[in-house]
């Protein structure tokens, strides 16, 4: 069975800083990080190919820093690793990236059985990468995948996969390979490697193709444009306003609760003494004396 997947070096979330001035990313503070829903295609890979044998293969398209996902791709278990580039790539859209990726698919491997993608980078989070992939290989493909299992039946192989609908509705699909499928991050959790495998993964040379030769004579325009970038809003904060109809009393402990339903909120009046018996009865009653 022959493998691929697809996978991409991606700032982490947590670093990404945009200036609210200017508008434009610092990408001094970048810490770069395989993206999560990649490392969870690479483990989807991984675990076909321990179970039902074969090769994979991981390849990304990016700069020198990017041999960085194929180096925890080794170390997690691919066969083989390639990174593609060339100085025009970096104003490449997703449809070009597509193409080069499955010029070097159909160049190193006739008839892939298995392509594996993230459904979408942490970054740009696009997803059309894979889609569009599935279209320059002429593959089936399913998107979303949230769970899968390969089933071998009568000589034949087929994957049986759940896949994320909207409106958090969920569809149960059976497909033969060969096929391309997109996966998200809830899909498994990737393994940790050894310390070994970590070691042979940074000695291990990443071979580099030239991305423009793999590029055919008619290249699609792309249809995207960054118009503008922002950092998100937070979310406004529900502050529970208190019925005004209520007495002074009452509205106190809808302020306490914070219009939480669940929470239970008692207000005792009195003397000292019986503020301590209320409370060494609320004491008992919960079980704490």
């Amino acid at each position: 069975m022959h493998i691929c997947v697809c996978v991409k070096q991606t700032p982490d979330s947590g670093s990404v800083y945009i200036d609210p001035i200017s508008g434009q990313v610092d990408e001094e503070r970048f810490v770069q990080v395989l993206n999560p829903a990649d490392a969870c295609a690479l483990e989807a890979g991984v675990r076909i190919k321990e179970q039902w044998g074969g090769t994979l293969l991981a390849l990304t398209l990016g700069p020198g820093d990017a041999e960085g996902a194929l180096r925890a791709a080794l170390a997690m278990g691919a066969d083989t690793v390639a990174r593609l580039w060339s100085s025009q790539a970096s104003s490449w859209g997703p449809f070009t990236v597509a193409s080069a990726l499955a010029g070097y698919i159909r160049n190193e491997i006739a008839a892939p059985d298995l392509v594996v993608c993230g459904d979408s980078a942490s970054d740009w989070a696009g997803g059309v990468v894979g889609p569009m992939l599935a279209e320059k290989l002429d593959l089936p493909q399913i998107t979303g995948v949230t769970q899968l299992e390969l089933i071998k039946d009568a000589g034949t192989v087929s994957l049986q996969v759940t896949r994320k609908l909207e409106g958090g509705y969920r569809e149960l699909l059976e497909a033969q390979l060969p096929l391309l499928i997109t996966v998200t991050s809830e899909l498994n959790e990737p393994r940790y490697p050894s310390l070994p495998a970590h070691l042979a993964a940074l000695r291990a040379g990443i071979p580099v193709c030239d991305a423009t030769t793999l590029l055919s004579s008619g290249q699609q325009e792309e249809f995207d444009e960054t118009l503008e970038m922002h950092i998100p809003r937070p979310r406004a904060k529900r502050i529970a306003a208190p019925d005004s109809r209520h007495s002074a009393f009452e509205r106190i402990g809808e302020i306490i609760s914070g219009g939480a339903t669940g929470r239970q909120v008692h207000l005792v009046e009195g003397s000292p003494e019986v503020l301590a018996r209320a409370l060494l009865q609320f004491l008992q009653d919960k079980g704490f004396l």
